[in-house]
């Protein structure tokens, strides 16, 4: 079944559910570690008494921080370590087995995972038991996996339209950038390498910016959910999310690939519509199968795509993807490093945040998002996207600094206003890496993306809670500082990217039986890798 492509609901459903677990689990592992420590019961009335502690329940404090900082960082551990693995071959495997097969599994480990959170808040269990329900959940792919079948699903759409021109229905793109002629006087050839790049970055900024909207919103109603009827209920909630994320999957949401894959093979194109319908049809239940099951000999495949990806692309080819792949990873341990630790700080002395607050702080969040939308669309008119990752990387440094040193609360509100162009650099790496690889080596390249990414997040929590819990005593900003001064590395990074070479005959990938027409700027481009 299948026949919308609106992948946004995916993602917003999904993000719903992920962005109000974390700020949940993170204040119930919290409350829980409270009453071990303190044999008292939690309520949101602690806030009250942290900012006029004593000395004996200051103490308390600063333990019940340690270990819970430590506690959360075994739980990530504990799902992103089985991720790492699940994560490049779930997404890579998508190339050929449909852009479902990384899309359903890491729905149904967070549905196995919101489960084993409501019982274990219903019935008291010891909280260990999120760290073995955490490495199930990781071993199904988790939001990185979700995440790299979506971009990869967004690509798909932008390369079909990008062939198949502003026909009836071109209009609604993807990511809603609207297709448009060349301007007056544009130049054919900008508009062949410029169009195409420029709506596909547009498209998978709208993806991100779906995500930060929603990871602004989510903790929010969770923060009044926690006050309202304490942790055991929104966990049911998360479950239900999750479920009809599923069901829209499933018997909604058709595979992009049943119309891209027989475009790039003109000699088979007569052979491949008789088989369209059918393969269109079964494309789900067949293809998730078909991932769950994976033999020994498709999972080396898999991985033997990956590494084709880089043998037959050229030596500058290889050189910029590398490049672009290490500073995204760099900036996601920075980005999420630094914020992985930003609610234990705010529950921390001076700070002392209920948990209305925190929900407050994070809707404030949802600024920084359409910020970096509004800076992606207005930026990538007038800079090159090594500029615009530039640009991101700044406020990323400045916002974090900014945190470092937030004693107040109306100072740690306002770090919002630096970080508003802090999400730029993830979209914008993504579209440029997606540009650098032919259409049948999606799948491959987002499969580095979110191996890299898993990888960057599980040296993150490491460096930066260990780094909190060694710190909290006499400086627990120093976290953030750490992070502001790493973000130095990526945009060295980008530097040597900037300063590679340009050869117009290997920009991107080599575009060859080109069609241009020069009244509405459409290309259609048999697509091979760079020689």
């Amino acid at each position: 079944m299948g026949g919308s492509y609106l992948i946004q609901p995916v993602v917003a459903f999904y993000s719903f559910g992920l962005f109000m677990t974390i700020p949940l689990l993170q204040q119930y592992v919290y409350s829980r570690l409270w009453e071990q420590l303190s044999s008292a019961p939690y309520s949101s009335s602690q806030s009250a008494q942290c900012v006029n502690s004593s000395s004996n329940l200051t103490f308390t404090i600063m333990e019940v921080q340690k270990q819970a900082s430590v506690f959360i960082l075994y739980a990530e551990l504990s799902f992103l370590v089985p991720s790492m693995f699940s994560c490049p071959l779930l997404v890579s495997c998508s190339d050929s087995l449909g852009r479902k097969a990384a899309i359903v599994p890491p729905l149904l480990g967070n549905l196995l995972f919101s489960v084993c959170c409501f019982l274990i808040s219903c019935f008291s269990l010891d909280l260990h038991f999120l760290l073995g329900a955490g490495f199930v959940a990781g071993l199904f792919g988790g939001p990185s996996a979700l995440l790299g079948g979506c971009f990869a699903y967004v690509a798909d759409r932008c390369r079909e339209e990008a062939r198949a021109g502003p026909g009836p229905g071109a209009g609604g793109s993807v990511g809603g950038a609207m297709q448009s002629p060349p301007p007056p006087g544009g130049s054919p050839e900008t508009e062949v390498r410029q169009g195409p790049s420029r709506r596909r970055t547009l498209s998978m900024a709208s993806v991100d910016l779906i995500w930060g909207l929603i990871a602004g919103l989510a903790p929010a109603c969770t923060g009044v959910l926690i006050y309202a009827i304490g942790f055991r209920w929104p966990f049911l909630i998360v479950f239900l999310l999750y479920l009809l994320t599923l069901a829209y999957v499933v018997l909604v949401l058709g595979d992009s690939l049943a119309s891209v894959i027989p475009l790039p093979s003109p000699s088979s194109s007569s052979s491949s519509s008789s088989s369209s319908s059918s393969s269109s049809s079964s494309s789900s239940c067949p293809s998730l199968r078909g991932c769950l099951g994976l033999s020994r000999q498709k999972l080396l495949g898999q991985l033997q795509s990956v590494y084709m990806m880089f043998g037959t692309g050229s030596r500058r080819r290889n050189t910029a993807l590398g490049l672009t792949l290490a500073v995204f990873a760099l900036f996601k341990m920075c980005r999420d490093g630094g914020m992985s630790i930003i609610i234990l700080y705010q529950l921390n002395q001076p700070l002392c945040w209920s948990e209305l607050l925190i929900g407050c702080s994070s809707l404030l969040g949802m600024i920084v998002h359409l910020g970096s939308y509004a800076g992606v669309s207005f930026f990538s008119r007038c800079l090159d996207d090594a500029n615009v990752v530039l640009l991101g990387l700044l406020s990323l440094a400045g916002g974090l600094l900014m945190a470092a040193f937030a004693h107040t609360t109306l100072l740690m509100l306002l770090v919002r206003l630096p970080l508003i162009l802090s999400d730029m650099p993830s979209a914008v790496l993504r579209s440029m890496m997606s540009n650098l690889v032919p259409g049948s080596e999606q799948g491959a390249v987002f499969a580095c993306v979110v191996f890299l990414e898993m990888l960057s997040a599980c040296v993150a929590l490491v460096v930066f809670n260990s780094t909190y819990a060694a710190t909290v005593t006499w400086f627990s900003g120093f976290s953030f500082l750490l992070a502001s001064l790493l973000t130095v590395i990526p945009a060295l990074l980008i530097g040597v990217l900037k300063g590679l070479p340009q050869n117009r005959e290997e920009d991107r990938y080599s575009l060859t039986a080109e069609e241009v027409d020069f009244g509405t700027g459409v290309v259609e481009a048999t697509i091979t890798g760079a020689v």
